[in-house]
């Protein structure tokens, strides 16, 4: 019975932080400087060790779904939650190539993730799913096949929470970055995944 608790105590904890395979970039930013529910402080990328990349973002105070909802309605999107990625674009001069969100389903507690290319002619295009974890009550893991992104050698990254609830400019909602614009993280990916 005891070697079975250390089993299920090793899984859990195996389950709980993200295995990495190659150490992630990350970057901190400070605390309340964002408007709204949502303050990001801490935003990082890595390689997990399966193959696809798992992206961090965590909040300065713990939020629900809920503060995605609040706001939103038929004239108005939910918020969201979204790494931005810069694989051959200049952050600050050009928009993110790709965006990795976190977006409310139409009911319940449930996250759901895309993965976004941007189009200069158009809105951005769904190329790929993320899955959605929730580690602690203040923190977001998006993990994503690099394949989406086209494997990438290097990639600059960012992260942005959007929130439309009462007080919030119209339509932008109120938005935090991390790191401030145009500042970015840098990852440089080592070889190439067999799985994504």
């Amino acid at each position: 019975m005891r070697r079975a608790a250390v089993v299920l105590l090793v899984l859990a904890g195996a389950l709980a932080a993200p295995a990495d395979a190659q150490s992630p970039a990350f970057v901190k930013d400070s605390a309340a400087d964002g408007r709204g529910a949502l303050d990001v402080v801490r935003v990082a990328l890595g390689r997990a060790v399966e193959g696809r990349l798992l992206g961090e973002v965590t909040m300065e105070k713990a939020w629900t779904t809920a503060d995605l909802r609040a706001g939103s309605g038929p004239a108005r999107p939910s918020g969201s939650i979204c790494l931005q990625l810069y694989t051959a674009r200049t952050a600050g001069a050009e928009p993110p190539d790709y965006l990795v969100c976190a977006s409310p389903a139409a009911t319940g507690e449930e996250l759901r993730g895309r993965v976004l290319r941007d189009r200069s002619n158009g809105l951005p295009r769904q190329v790929g799913v993320a899955t959605v974890t929730r580690p602690t009550a203040r923190t977001i893991y998006l993990r994503f096949a690099q394949s989406a992104i086209d494997r990438p050698a290097t990639v600059n990254f960012a992260a942005e929470a959007v929130t439309r609830a009462r007080g919030c400019p119209r339509p932008l909602g109120c938005r935090d970055t991390a790191p401030n614009a145009p500042a970015t993280g840098d990852l440089t990916l080592r070889g190439t995944s067999p799985s994504g």
